[in-house]
């Protein structure tokens, strides 16, 4: 059955392409079309441009994997894991003349297995859309912006990691330590306000210039579990409620081409975390958590236009480092980096390989955890990954991966395993 679900959009890609290739000249044309088409259900008669002319744009996609553990973690074997994506964003400006206004909403369809769960007993997880399966509000937001768009406020059920703790050149990679790292997931209450579930809160950010930029936000963190937030319209207001208050600057470089100096940017953050739950190790305490980070990404050798220009083609690479108080969180530090190289086969301009390590060091505390339960701890568990996104269309790609855990659970009780995928997404 996994076997089934995870060709089958290759399957249907093949079928419709043999349908075409009855009839060569009107196949190609067809082909052809479908193949430069930003949406695989295209402009639905005129009825996308119309909507969008009004400032209404709808989005969607469907995006699933196939994971296999070849050895090592908690057992071998294979399973599914699928995440149907939809939503819409309103420009209020177009729509009822509201300057500055838009208001916007995603949901999630959640479905199949979390490899990490199930294959390996890791927490640094292997595919970041698993989650527990339901239909979910992820976000519901109202956004104002200010003085052409120097300033903006935006409140509502919304994300972290939407826009803090965010890597461009990081977000190719499948495993969730490349996006939203072990740091806040493993010491937020309920991992924080991050994917699959958003939580109440609000966000301003200020862009006084092109190369300098400041966001904050206050979000309520002491989420309620997902197996039983289902709906993702359920929130804990009671005097227990964890408050995170998260802060992050950026400084970007190289956005005018005439001053000689490659694209990329460094970002400094830190969150503070009060109420009840915020120590990870001891959630009776009410002492206040925080966390400091500094991500940095580079455009290392540009693929330029035959006009001179530079886009996002060629080698780039990240890295990103952070702590918190080991007294008090179960990751005391973690570390990324990679590469990636946009363009490298001749003829696949738009395809994108890369590889990456990431490393979440526990505490003393969690250590000592871990040992009352009758284990041994190691330092740290680690995670090796290389992949390949080949876009076939503008709204398709597959993308084999592969992934090395090490100290899975970060104890000796599992085997380093080697993990085999592949994740195939479809924009409509």
């Amino acid at each position: 059955m996994l076997r089934k679900l995870g060709l089958a959009p290759l399957a249907a890609l093949s079928l419709v392409s043999s349908a075409w290739s009855q009839d060569s000249s009107q196949g190609t044309l067809l082909e052809s079309a479908l193949f430069e088409r930003e949406t695989m259900t295209g402009e639905w008669l005129g009825g996308r441009p119309l909507l969008e002319d009004r400032g209404v744009s709808l989005f969607g996609s469907y995006t699933c994997e196939v994971w296999g553990n070849t050895t090592g973690g908690l057992k071998t074997g294979s399973v599914y894991t699928g995440l149907l994506e939809f939503g819409a964003e309103v420009d209020l400006e177009k729509l009822v003349d509201w300057s500055g206004g838009s208001v916007g909403t995603s949901w999630l369809w959640l479905s199949g297995r979390d490899a990490s769960e199930d294959l390996v007993g890791n927490f640094l997880t292997i595919s970041n859309i698993a989650g527990f399966n339901t239909l979910r509000m992820m976000e519901l937001w109202f956004q104002q912006n200010f003085l052409e768009d120097k300033i903006s406020l935006r409140l509502g059920n919304i994300t972290a990691d939407s826009e803090f703790l965010v890597s461009d050149f990081g977000g190719l990679f499948i495993n969730a330590e490349f996006g939203w790292p072990a740091l806040a997931s493993m010491n937020m209450p309920g991992g924080g306000a991050a994917y699959p579930t958003g939580g109440l809160g609000a966000r301003v950010e200020l862009q006084p210039t092109d190369w300098l930029g400041f966001r904050s936000g206050v979000f309520l963190t002491n989420l309620i579990p997902q197996n039983i937030n289902r709906a993702g319209f359920r929130w804990d207001l009671n005097a227990k409620q964890a408050v995170t208050w998260m802060n992050e600057v950026c400084f970007s470089h190289g956005t005018d081409e005439k001053c000689g100096v490659l694209p990329g940017f460094v970002k400094a953050g830190m969150w503070l975390q009060t109420g009840a739950e915020a120590n990870a190790l001891n959630p009776s305490s009410n002492l206040p958590n925080t966390g400091f980070y500094l991500l940095a990404d580079q455009l290392l050798i540009p693929e330029r236009h035959e006009d001179g220009s530079i886009g996002d083609e060629g080698l780039g690479s990240f890295a990103g480092i952070g702590f918190t108080p080991p007294n008090r969180n179960v990751v005391d530090f973690y570390l990324n980096a990679g590469l990636t190289y946009k363009g490298l086969l001749p003829g696949r301009e738009a395809d994108t390989c890369g590889i990456s390590c990431g490393l979440a060091s526990l505490s003393n505390g969690a250590d000592g955890a871990l040992r009352e339960e009758g284990l041994t701890p190691q330092d740290a568990e680690m995670v090796l990954e290389a992949t390949y996104q080949c876009v076939l269309a503008p709204c398709f790609f597959v993308q084999p991966d592969i992934q090395y855990i090490i100290n899975p659970g970060a104890t000796t009780a599992y085997a380093n395993a080697l993990v085999l995928g592949a994740r195939f997404s479809v924009v409509f």
